[in-house]
């Protein structure tokens, strides 16, 4: 059944290479990378080295009956490619009719393939890569793969041990040095002994061959595909045998867009296949439009007549971010900066709606002007800059040649923010280009102007409300693909001092299909998160947080946060943390302790008998500034009082997306973790600038963790240093410097 009759079978593929051959003769496009059936570049069941353009999101839905897959591919580097998938089993059922209904069973899993080397002329470019890392590892796989384009036609050719090359076209040649290497455990025993599938199966079995082509057509939106599969149909996990008459498969892509294409292919000998791909380019995304803004200040054009130019830093120079440059040229004793017409009160809440600066005071050092506050509105620190200089320039004489932001944070000084008066109204003329702006532009430490006059000092606002729709989802577990809540939450707050505050939320449900929710992964450990169907089932309003927090500036460049009350939605407590950032170094370090106990199922105010310490030290570190990365190394005591470390790598685009991974191991073993043998994940975050018509500083997160298990669980803390201390960070100022005015 396997072999492939030399000419009844063969004639179509043979057709389909001679097509590619002869059109690579013709002067083409460029064959693109395109996503396979599992997601990730590749022909149709099958990889490529390939990979798609730095920053890409593709979601890609194919069916090949039984399959369905549902993948999320992520390109966080040119050369890293990581793949989050479900699979739907049509036939095979999630659990007994009693508890799953007729849901099919669901399997999840993570992809990640890495480029060794590029192509050249000669060479062709050669990747690595692992499929279902973790999890089941019904479909896991290793291989390696190289790809060579010859005009419109790239070809490819790729060996595989695991599920991709169960055909076993020959023996592991690592048998030579370890016997083992040689068998592959059955993946359908190792799910029944959940979490035992993991690095240690990793190259064993046979090795299969899989290649193919695709060509690019003359017409443009048309991509050919030929492949040969190097898996063994006679051993479907959970399926059994799945009939095959060719180890050959077509297909065709269409590219309705550059962000929509649509596939159609011939599998297996016997089957349909098709499937859908949505891509875009989050690296190069741009923000919506922002029609719900409040319109920019125009600046005061009487100011424009004065040549103020010799109170401006040397061109050329750049800012010295460790002390700042001395704006002041002088006091300017006995001369008001506020103009006739305005008053402070006015202009703060002009700071407030236009620029989004809720200020705390504002004081005049020689002929720089500094607001200190805290900026609640503009995702990019160079909008609210250019729109907190334009209030100011219209509200302050001449004599001021600098507009300085002081950022604050729930009373923390975090950083200054400086532009000259001057360069910005020569920029916004265009007058001057924006490499020149920002030689004017500066970032440094908050503290760096010289000691001034406070002209202005506002009321403490006290309290605040907001009231929100909120949804929840878990998805892909045995009660029903898609479990979901809608709710109504609402946020209220009381600020003792700029320092202390008491935060809280109530969620009251509104809708939900929570009554599908039945089943309780099993565990060998404390219940902290395995029990999350108690919490999300037994009452209708809840109180999720519900805390006292005071924060400190302990020194320079030392933080010092503590907490108590109802910390989430499942434990309770007391806590703290310490973070050393230093101003203008690429590095931090955190220390968190906290006492929990775990909250009562209702989340109400009473609490369950289980009580334990948990935290941890965090060093956080960026590297690059071409390819930033961000990354995070937290050691410590988890909540089921297992001990470890959890990795935690983000690449961070200049325009604030983030793409990153997480994995935590602990000494619990992987037969008590559970299925999955540790946790792990992938998540996406990106501005809610890009998704709505206003500007927000807030984010959406896309998180996918394919088993939630006991083991390596940290607390869910509403509030950290880090996060709290962004500002200290200039690469979001001065890589999207062009919103100054935009």
């Amino acid at each position: 059944m396997n072999a492939c009759h030399p000419i009844r079978r063969c004639a179509p593929m043979a057709s389909l290479l001679a097509l590619a051959v002869s059109g690579s003769l013709h002067a083409q496009s460029p064959t693109p990378a395109t996503q396979s059936d599992w997601g990730g570049a590749g022909l149709l069941q099958t990889p490529t080295a390939r990979m798609a353009d730095d920053g890409e999101f593709a979601f890609t839905a194919s069916h090949t009956s039984p399959y369905s897959r549902y993948n999320f591919s992520l390109q966080p580097f040119p050369w890293f490619e990581g793949t989050f998938r479900y699979i739907n089993v049509a036939g095979v059922r999630y659990g007994p009719q009693w508890f799953s209904g007729d849901q099919n069973y669901k399997d999840k899993s993570i992809d990640f393939k890495l480029r060794l080397w590029e192509e050249s002329r000669w060479l062709p470019e050669v990747a690595f890569g692992v499929r279902d890392l973790g999890g089941t590892g019904l479909f896991s796989s290793e291989y390696g793969v190289a790809s060579k384009r010859f005009g419109p036609v790239d070809a490819s050719i790729g060996l595989a041990t695991g599920y991709l090359g169960s055909n076993g076209d020959f023996e592991n040649p690592l048998g030579w040095i370890d016997d083992r290497f040689n068998h592959r455990p059955d993946p359908t025993s190792a799910v029944v002994n959940a979490g035992k599938l993991g690095l240690r199966y990793m190259f064993r079995g046979p090795v299969g061959v899989f290649g193919g082509v695709a060509w690019q057509t003359p017409w443009e939106p048309l991509l050919v595909k030929v492949e040969y599969d190097g898996h063994d149909y006679e051993h479907e996990p959970r399926v059994g045998t799945l009939l095959h008459d060719s180890r050959f498969n077509f297909g065709l892509q269409y590219s309705a867009s550059p962000g929509v294409k649509l596939s159609l292919g011939w599998q297996r000998g016997n089957e349909l296949s098709a499937a859908l791909t949505l891509r875009g380019n989050l690296a190069s995304a741009e923000r919506q439009m922002r029609w719900m803004d409040p319109p920019k200040v125009p600046l005061y054009e009487d100011n424009r007549s004065l040549n103020r130019k010799d109170a401006i830093a040397p061109t050329g120079e750049a800012a010295d971010v460790e002390s700042g440059v001395d704006h002041a040229a002088g006091p300017l004793a006995g001369v008001p900066p506020l103009r006739p017409e305005r008053n402070w009160d006015e202009v703060a809440r002009w700071l407030g709606v236009n620029a989004g600066i809720a200020v705390q005071d504002v004081s005049v050092s020689g002929r720089e002007l500094i607001v200190r506050g805290s900026q609640r509105r503009y995702f990019y620190p160079a909008e609210a800059l250019g729109r907190t200089a334009r209030v100011l320039d219209n509200s302050v004489g001449p004599e001021i040649d600098w507009f300085t932001i002081e950022h604050t944070r729930h009373g923390l000084p975090l950083a200054q923010t400086s532009v000259s008066r001057q360069a910005l109204a020569d920029y916004v003329k265009r007058d001057i280009d924006l490499d020149t702006l920002a030689r004017q532009v500066e970032l440094n430490p908050p503290g760096s102007s010289r000691e001034g006059n406070t002209v202005y000092k506002a009321p403490l606002r006290r309290g605040n409300w907001n009231v929100a729709p909120g949804f929840s989802q878990i998805i892909g577990g045995p009660d029903a693909f898609l479990l979901y809540q809608v709710s109504v939450n609402a946020d209220a707050g009381w600020r003792f001092s700029p320092h202390t505050w008491l935060s809280g939320t109530v969620s009251a449900n509104v809708l939900n299909n929570y009554d599908r929710f039945r089943y309780d992964a099993p565990s060998k450990l404390p219940r902290v998160r395995t029990d999350m169907r108690q919490y999300v089932t037994t009452s209708d309003i809840t109180v999720p947080n519900l805390q006292l927090t005071t924060a400190r500036a302990l020194g320079r460049d030392l933080y010092g946060m503590a907490y108590a009350g109802m910390l989430e939605s499942m434990f309770g407590g007391i806590g703290g943390e310490v973070l050393y950032r230093p101003f203008g170094e690429r590095w931090a370090l955190g220390v968190d302790a906290n006492w929990v106990q775990q909250r009562d199922y209702n989340q109400h105010f009473g609490f369950r008998d289980y009580r334990v310490a948990t935290g941890h030290a965090t060093l956080y570190q960026s590297f690059g500034r071409q390819q930033r990365v961000v990354g995070s190394l937290a050691a410590g005591r988890y909540l089921a009082g297992d001990w470890g470390a959890t990795l935690n790598v983000a690449r961070a685009f200049p325009n604030g997306v983030t793409m990153g991974a997480w994995a935590t191991k602990t000494n619990v073993s992987s037969a008590d973790f559970g299925e999955g043998s540790f946790d792990k994940g992938i998540y996406l975050t990106l501005p809610m600038d890009f998704l709505l018509p206003r500007s927000t500083r807030g984010r959406a997160s896309l998180v996918w963790n394919p088993l939630l298990r006991d083991g390596g669980a940290g607390l869910f803390r509403r509030y950290a240093l880090y996060p709290l201390t962004s500002e200290r960070d200039g690469d979001l100022l001065f890589d999207n410097l062009r919103y100054i005015d935009p």
